[in-house]
């Protein structure tokens, strides 16, 4: 329905009227009936907390859940006398629908200033958010599970799209139930590369604090996680970025090119970073590449590149050929 004027207002015997036939229409259960008048209320800017609970119980009753929600975030914030019942109102809302992410946001956030909630709703919003808290981790623990199940189907069938996505999808959780399948891949020569960089960085963000092997390449290596730096953090990586910081003032495309191009090849090989490379080698071979792509084919060709240099080279094209088989997907 189109919204009136706002100067235009309703005769109070018409608004009466409406109004009379919007709550007769809720009380007999026929909600679109009583949408539709609510609405003409609204429309004509006659608003009240009797008014906005009518429509909110209809868009409910009429499964129109996503309208529910918008509704109570819209009342939430007006901030007025009735704050804290739209605030129960929306949780219980969630809570029904099984949205108990969104259940401990809302009262988590009301929570920060508890002693400004009155009664009743202290009550009934602490007694939801205990109730919740169990069901959203029964929630999350069965998430949890189901991943579990279908990461291990995923290592079986060599699938290293899915095994990307999943261990991608447990950023921000408990991975204590995966700590096992987790040292399994790192140690199997099948799984990406790029998975197992992955999984490192769930581990180490979760403080595991155990010796852990890792193969990639035939090659072999044992770390602690919560000791060992984050990739982005790693001093040999942290030289080359300082060493490609001169490219920003006179070629800013460039030198976000060269960056991405460093994080790449990082990405794949870390955590086995070979300390004893020639970082101004490194650095002409990154700048050399990412250089080649604004070169037509004649100026590639008449360039020369010495033998130590072309090592560097074809190295990076390697590894970028690594990381683009899954990333291109």
């Amino acid at each position: 329905m189109e919204q009136h004027d706002k100067k235009i207002v309703l005769f109070p015997k018409w608004k009466e009227k409406i109004e009379a036939r919007a709550f007769q229409a809720l009380r007999n259960k026929r909600f679109e009936e009583a949408l539709e008048n609510l609405n003409t209320l609204l429309d004509y800017q006659v608003s009240n907390q009797e008014i906005d609970i009518a429509k909110l119980t209809c868009l409910i009753e009429l499964g129109r859940q996503r309208e529910a929600e918008l509704l109570c975030e819209e009342l939430l914030t007006k901030k007025d006398d009735h704050y804290f019942a739209y605030v129960h109102i929306y949780a219980t809302l969630l809570f029904q629908a099984n949205k108990y992410e969104g259940v401990a946001e809302l009262i988590e956030d009301v929570f920060e200033d508890e002693n400004t909630i009155p009664e009743p709703y202290l009550s009934q919003l602490t007694t939801l958010r205990s109730l919740n808290s169990t069901l959203l981790k029964q929630q999350t623990d069965q998430q949890l599970t189901v991943t579990l199940k279908q990461l291990k189907e995923a290592v079986e069938k060599q699938d290293d799209v899915m095994q990307w996505h999943l261990v991608n999808h447990l950023n921000d959780s408990d991975i204590s139930l995966y700590n096992s399948i987790f040292l399994e891949m790192l140690k199997d020569e099948e799984v990406n590369p790029i998975v197992k960089t992955v999984i490192i960085s769930l581990l180490q963000a979760n403080t595991y604090d155990e010796l852990i092997e890792i193969v990639k390449f035939s090659d072999k290596m044992y770390i602690n996680p919560n000791d060992f730096p984050y990739m982005t953090d790693h001093p040999f990586y942290q030289k080359i970025k300082k060493e490609l910081e001169t490219l920003e003032q006179d070629n800013p495309s460039l030198h976000a090119l060269a960056d991405q191009l460093l994080y790449r090849y990082f990405f794949v090989v870390y955590p086995f970073i070979n300390e004893d490379m020639d970082i101004s080698l490194l650095k002409e071979a990154i700048i050399y590449l990412v250089s080649a792509s604004f070169m037509d084919e004649e100026a590639l060709n008449q360039t020369k590149i010495k033998e130590s240099l072309a090592l560097y080279i074809e190295d990076l094209l390697y590894y970028e050929k690594v990381y683009f088989s899954l990333m291109k997907e």
